[in-house]
């Protein structure tokens, strides 16, 4: 009869028990994490504090450009990206919470060209797992002159191989190349001097 009577007792310490440890029942605040939240909170204050161009130039078609960067605390890294006239030309990561950068390109054209170095912060875990703040954009840019001017690098004789006609063979080649500027690096013309003789001209 006791025995009868302690059942149901038994039963709800039990039970009671095994809901308030987690073994059943539903917790109606625990629930999965929106995807992109861990970013969001990953990154949450960081930026790049300082982003300069310390230099840049180019000569006979090659830019180069230097540079440094700096992120917020938290960060302990920065993704870099760099265009030249809105073309991306290159990218790179770079480790730690400040430090320099570093960029060249060859094939640059005559005139005013347009650097833009973009740049993110970034953190790298100890399992080498990294995350970049793609919200937190900082960029800066800067403006050089690639100078190229053409000169005669000789005379030939209209007809002879590779060149088999003079004044056209080359449309774009200007009228009276020399002095001007030139469209790009390493491009060559032939300017008709006589009806018989072409010259010819590289940029440089």
């Amino acid at each position: 009869m006791m025995r009868e009577s302690m059942r149901p007792l038994v039963c709800a310490v039990l039970c009671g028990l095994m809901v308030a440890c987690g073994g059943t029942g539903t917790d109606p605040n625990l629930s999965e994490e929106v995807p992109g939240t861990q970013q969001s909170e990953l990154c949450s204050g960081m930026s790049v504090t300082s982003l300069v161009v310390s230099g840049a130039s180019t000569y006979e078609g090659e830019m180069a450009a230097s540079g440094t960067w700096t992120v917020t605390p938290g960060a302990n890294a920065v993704r870099l990206e760099y265009f030249v006239d809105g073309v991306l030309s290159g990218t790179e990561e770079r480790v730690g919470a400040t430090g320099t950068w570093y960029f060249s390109t060859t094939g640059i054209r005559c005139g005013p060209r347009n650097l833009v170095v973009k740049a993110w912060p970034m953190v790298i875990d100890s399992a080498g797992n990294r995350s970049t703040c793609s919200a937190a954009l900082t960029s800066t840019s800067r403006t050089v002159t690639e100078d190229c001017t053409w000169t005669l690098n000789g005379s030939m004789p209209c007809g002879s191989a590779p060149y088999p006609v003079c004044p056209t063979y080359y449309p774009r080649c200007p009228t009276s190349p020399s002095g001007k500027v030139c469209p790009a690096y390493g491009y060559l013309c032939l300017n008709q001097r006589t009806p018989a003789i072409s010259d010819l001209y590289y940029c440089l």
